[in-house]
């Protein structure tokens, strides 16, 4: 709950929230980029003096305690216990397992879950992938090299606009290109700030590479029925994109929301759309795509939102912006700080947006004149970002062209890329010893005959388009859970034909697991989901930062380890949160409109992955438990006589976060297994069965597992504030 935010800690300075744009954490980066620069001794005795070790130290016994009962449940009462169900049904589970690895099968691996299409097919993917993404590397910084060795064009926003120094900026403008397609228009909205030098590199070819790359993989993943969507994106471009010329900025707004959310439910009502409609019928069948074409559309639809609002606010408010953001970024921004100190050998010849974070390059407005075609459709198919994010806007992407990112380099990125191989061998390991989506989606086999085996096969099969929708997003498989049937919303690659051994067998795995052993394998089902997008995630990311592109990390902190619902969300697929605050919550008026602004952002983001009945009461779950938690926060961070004495005394102050962490873990848990793990249906079957065959230690140990896993989240989250609040003492940062 909100008592557990620990922007309210009390012995440090409180942060600014996201939606002042400070780029403390949420998306920015984390441990695995960003390397905390040792402290000198007088600054750390400074620091000290001025802020308390508040946190609980992680050689206390209330903190080692947790972290053993916690390491106990997960390894013997969820992993162990998990893979040996599997072992022991492997015959019944045997249609959705492929042969394992050779060197798991070495260590006793009996098969590999491929239940899960998407994971499976980003495995499959991968081997071929590689080269290319590797070519396309070595072309773009080959043209990113070449660009930087021309002469940059400088433009002097502040008179630009002014009619009557024309002869005086000729000699200086002399080399500026203006390309052909561009929507901006450089008289509109000029501001009256001082002058200030942008620096622009002629970018276009590395654009025109990023078209040609992203466009190639799009059509051999998606099939000719993506240039449907390509001519969406240019709609976009030449019909939404220039209506702040012909109207007012709300209204705008208003008709691009309301165009973009029109065609997602035009998407899904047509299914897409058919060359036949149009005499081309042959191009329908002329080879199978992997993904529909309106699964990779939706991510698409981002990026043309934040192109349309990043043009807009370069109008509106231009170098005005761009200005306060880099005094802003300057002054308060630990990220920033750290990448100057880490080149302080070149700040002076560098330009302040060279030496900036991600963030600040997001709120830097760009110049109109950069919001052409090209980069229009080289942002959309940036080829390390375009099939799954993470998520950037269009101005950092600008941005990194110019200036390669200097805030993750060199070992930096080889230690980035060691983390990515661990993990992903966790994951194999994962899937080769516990089959939990096998367990979570095998239908039971029917003693009438493989006819219905093959018939629940094919409800699974069914909701294939729906679980590949989901590539690019914040919870990505879409699955249900029927009580007493298999998980229709899912898909599996299994083909659930009977076997002798199994015709017998009338009920499923799932159905013949004790109570103990299906919350187990509930936790482990999103711990599945968390491990799959990570070790995704970051293989984009981590090509993208190789190519000086530096997007925010999607997953900084472990599913489990957070303190309230809004910290879950920041944490969970953070760049989309990014993107949320940027272009939705501030502009329909921050934090002064939160308790009315929290249910158009969660019923877009339910439309977004998928348009269903459960995505909405998933929605529905999260902001009825927003609401009170925002109501928290606000109370505990008033003046109230109460508030000040309850964090008068550490302890107690302690105990109600801790409280408020464990209840919004709780309500996380039943509002993911609503709309992503089980469904309505199976929820309400889940909470009834639980509670009415639960055995008395698990309603013991439950509890005093999230209660463990609060006050490791607790610890963590404190840490981190007051490493924070040194690393703003050493740097001088409000």
């Amino acid at each position: 709950m909100a008592a557990a935010d620990t922007s309210s800690f009390s012995s440090l300075a409180t942060l600014r929230s996201n939606s002042d744009g400070v780029c403390d954490r949420g998306g920015g980066k984390n441990g695995d980029t960003d390397t905390v620069l040792p402290l000198n001794r007088a600054t750390t005795a400074d620091a000290e003096a001025s802020a308390n070790r508040a946190y609980l130290s992680r050689t206390s016994l209330e903190y080692i305690v947790s972290v053993v009962f916690v390491a106990v449940v997960i390894l013997y009462s969820c992993i162990y216990r998990i893979a040996c169900i599997g072992r022991e049904h492997h015959e019944e589970l045997k249609e959705n397992l492929k042969p394992p690895w050779a060197l798991y099968r070495w260590l006793g691996s009996k098969g590999v879950d491929i239940t899960d299409l998407q994971c499976y097919y980003f495995v499959v993917a991968m081997p071929p992938s590689i080269p290319y993404l590797i070519g396309f590397l070595l072309l773009s910084r080959r043209l990113r090299r070449h660009a930087a060795s021309k002469t940059a064009t400088v433009v002097n926003e502040s008179t630009t606009a002014a009619a009557g120094d024309g002869k005086e900026r000729s000699g200086s403008m002399a080399s500026i290109h203006h390309p052909e397609h561009v929507i901006g228009d450089s008289s509109v909205g000029r501001s009256s700030v001082g002058p200030t030098l942008l620096i622009r590199k002629d970018v276009s070819a590395l654009q025109f590479l990023h078209i040609i790359a992203g466009m190639f993989i799009a059509l051999c993943l998606c099939g000719p029925g993506f240039l449907f969507g390509v001519v969406i994106m240019l709609l976009n471009f030449y019909l939404i994109a220039p209506l702040y010329k012909r109207v007012s900025f709300r209204v705008s707004m208003t008709v691009m929301w309301v165009m973009h959310v029109l065609v997602l439910f035009l998407n899904y009502h047509a299914g897409g759309y058919r060359f036949a409609w149009l005499g081309l019928s042959f191009l329908d069948n002329l080879w199978s795509p992997l993904i529909q074409w309106t699964t990779q559309y939706s991510i698409s639809v981002l990026r043309m939102i934040s192109f349309n609002s990043d043009l807009w606010e370069s109008v509106s408010y231009g170098e005005e912006r761009r200005q306060k953001s880099l005094a802003k970024h300057a002054h308060t921004c630990i990220d920033c700080a750290q990448i100057r100190d880490r080149h302080r050998h070149a700040v002076s010849s560098l330009p302040p947006e060279a030496l900036s974070c991600y963030k600040c390059r997001t709120e830097c407005s760009r110049h109109v004149e950069e919001f052409t075609l090209s980069a229009y459709l080289g942002y959309i198919f940036y080829l390390p970002l375009f099939m799954a994010g993470p998520v950037s806007s269009f101005n950092a992407y600008v941005s990194y062209q110019h200036y390669s990112a200097r805030s993750v380099e060199g070992k930096a990125i080889r230690r980035y890329g060691l983390r990515l191989l661990s993990r992903a061998t966790l994951l194999a390991t994962m899937m080769h010893y516990v089959p939990i989506m096998a367990i979570l989606l095998t239908p039971a086999p029917s003693s009438s005959g493989a006819a219905e085996a093959v018939s629940a096969a094919g409800a699974i099969a069914a909701e294939g388009a729906a679980l590949a929708r989901s590539m690019g997003a914040m919870a990505v498989t879409t699955s249900s859970f029927p009580a007493g049937n298999a998980l229709r919303n899912m898909v599996s690659t299994t083909t659930a034909t009977t076997t002798p051994t199994a015709a017998a067998v009338t009920l499923s795995v799932m159905e013949q697991m004790g109570v103990t052993e299906k919350a187990s394998l509930f936790l482990l089902t999103l711990a599945f989901l968390w491990a799959k997008l990570d070790v995704m995630w970051r293989f984009f990311r981590f090509f993208a930062l190789l190519d000086g592109f530096d997007p925010p990390e999607d997953m900084p902190h472990c599913f489990a380890n957070a303190v309230s619902i809004q910290c879950f969300w920041r944490d969970w697929h953070a760049s989309f949160n990014l993107w949320i605050v940027r272009y939705m919550y501030i502009p329909m008026g921050g934090s002064r409109t939160k308790f009315l602004s929290i249910f158009p952002i969660f019923f877009f983001i339910a439309i977004w992955h998928d348009i269903e009945l459960r995505l909405i009461f998933w929605a529905a779950i999260i902001c009825i438990a927003f609401i009170p938690e925002i109501a928290v926060t606000l109370f505990f961070s008033s003046e109230n006589p109460v508030v000040i004495r309850i964090k008068r005394s550490p302890l107690m102050w302690r105990f109600l976060r801790v409280l408020g962490t464990q209840l919004a873990l709780i309500e996380l848990t039943v509002a993911n297994l609503v709309g992503f793990s089980v469904g309505t249906t199976g929820a309400v079957w889940a909470a009834q069965h639980m509670f009415r065959e639960m055995p008395l230690t698990f309603k013991i140990f439950a509890p005093c597992f999230y209660l463990c896993s609060a006050i490791i989240a607790i610890q963590n989250r404190d840490q981190k504030t007051y490493e924070q609040q040194q690393l703003r003492l050493k740097y001088d940062l409000q």
